[in-house]
């Protein structure tokens, strides 16, 4: 237990860190993330559809129900959203920061590495922002830590996988394969695995992978090719090969995203690397393997289409780890203790000051989610809203590059507009399909665009105050 005291006692401040933000500086949903997880989740348990994710009543096929049936849980909390489901998501990563302390001293063998490792990762920029905000990503980052530390435990590896794969989709098998690889290589090619051995390994994984593929032989079953389309072809496929929905970027995307968080930190994870590749193909270490064990998907990532930012979240620990795991070659404590404390004080102060974590703040209120909650208050049955002229503009031209896919226009600008109007809420690409719905619609639909797009002949309108939008009651 000695190997965890100093876990123990900065999860403490970690998490009273964050819970005391959550709870003390509440801030709306922002988008996009949060008003999707926020609304859907919301939707799962007022529909009472647990396996089945659902946005404005339709089945969202894209994605895995577990985040958001879990946020939708926090709704019974008698608090503001805000608070309990953001709660959830700072308790979830305190838990992936305790699997991967166990992961780094589990590899490393040195309490220091594992130690800098969980307190570095936790302050990183990115990794911080997304303890505050609804996410999918600690979702996946459990998983993979899980099934990585435990895949030889049938019931434990089961769990972990079926976590991440029902949260990220095919990426959370990720980690099976890597660790498919390894056991093979161990059993084939080195004859340090019994045969028996490895078909028991075999056996195990084969009932962990088909535990988890249940939800999607359910979901073919149910929606057939829709789910196909939307889940695998439009969700997965299509992100790898083209940039869709305007998420385009240089093909360093993800190395100039790192090297922004690292900074000169990068070197020592290049040496790392290097060390403990050697050790891999000159001794077949299974420590040095797992070490290295979630760089190829950030090497995977550098050669997809769509850049997402967020993406680089569940390798961004294993970066950490590397970029400390020198300290294991070290022997004596006191030189040990000496550069821990040298790097979180390069880090605090150099590189990121600690003084912006307790000013750093991830949104705040905006017109798009006051008009939604105007709707809310004079209650608009349905609420019409016409995306910018950017907007319509860039979907027109993804449209005419086949980039866009079906779930594209459920969203608009801003999708905590749907969760802050508490009604059926769409968006419109197209001024002339805007207007022919605003004529045709029933009494108590709303409509709201911005005011270089209102028409003098929507004379049933009124302007709002205190936001740049108009809206108007029929």
């Amino acid at each position: 237990m000695k190997k965890y005291i100093p876990l123990i006692i900065f999860l403490f401040l970690f998490l009273g860190f964050n819970l005391f933000k959550v709870v003390t500086d509440v801030r709306p949903f922002f988008d996009w993330d949060e008003g999707i997880y926020a609304q859907v989740g919301r939707e799962m348990i007022q529909a009472k559809s647990y396996l089945v994710p659902l946005w404005q009543g339709k089945a969202w096929l894209d994605k895995p129900p577990i985040p958001s049936l879990l946020y939708g849980l926090m709704t019974y909390i008698p608090v503001q959203h805000e608070i309990s489901m953001r709660v959830l998501t700072v308790l979830l990563s305190g838990l992936a920061l305790g699997l991967l302390y166990i992961y780094a001293l589990r590899h490393s063998k040195s309490i220091f590495v594992a130690l800098l490792t969980t307190i570095i990762t936790s302050f990183l920029p990115a990794y911080l922002q997304r303890t505050q905000s609804l996410n999918v990503d600690v979702f996946l980052l459990i998983g993979w830590l899980g099934y990585v530390l435990w895949y030889r435990n049938l019931w434990a590896g089961a769990l972990f996988l079926s976590f991440g794969v029902l949260s990220k989709s095919l990426l959370g098998y990720y980690p099976v394969a890597m660790v498919f690889f390894f056991e093979f290589f161990q059993w084939y090619f080195n004859k340090k695995k019994q045969k028996k051995e490895f078909i028991l390994y075999l056996k195990n994984t084969g009932i962990q992978v088909g535990i988890s593929t249940l939800w999607f032989i359910g979901m073919y079953f149910q929606y057939r090719g829709d789910f196909i389309q939307y889940h695998f072809i439009d969700s997965h496929f299509k992100r790898v090969t083209a940039s869709i929905e305007q998420h385009f970027g240089q093909r360093t995307f993800y190395i100039d995203l790192l090297l922004e968080q690292f900074r000169y930190g990068i070197i020592p994870v290049i040496v790392s690397s290097l060390l403990l590749g050697y050790s891999v193909l000159k001794n077949k270490s299974k420590d040095a393997y797992f070490s290295l064990i979630f760089v190829p998907w950030f090497l995977f990532l550098n050669l997809t289409k769509t850049k997402i930012a967020w993406y680089l979240y569940p390798v961004l620990p294993q970066f950490v780890y590397l970029a400390v795991f020198l300290l294991s070659y070290i022997k004596k404590q006191w030189i040990q203790v000496a550069i821990s404390v040298a790097l979180l004080g390069y880090f605090f102060m150099g590189m990121i000051p600690l003084s912006s974590y307790l000013t750093t703040n991830f949104s705040t209120w905006e017109p798009h989610q006051r008009i939604a909650l105007e709707a809310k208050k004079i209650g608009c049955e349905q609420l019409f809203v016409l995306v910018n002229n950017s907007t319509r503009t860039s979907y027109a031209t993804l449209k005419s590059m086949d980039l866009v896919i079906n779930t594209t226009t459920w969203w608009g600008n801003h999708p905590s507009m749907a969760y802050y109007s508490n009604t059926t809420t769409l968006f419109f690409y197209s001024i002339q399909e805007f207007e022919s719905k605003m004529f045709a619609a029933k009494p108590g639909t709303c409509f709201t665009a911005e005011k270089e797009d209102w028409r003098a002949k929507w004379k049933f309108a009124t302007l709002s105050k205190n936001s740049m939008f108009t809206l108007g009651k029929k």
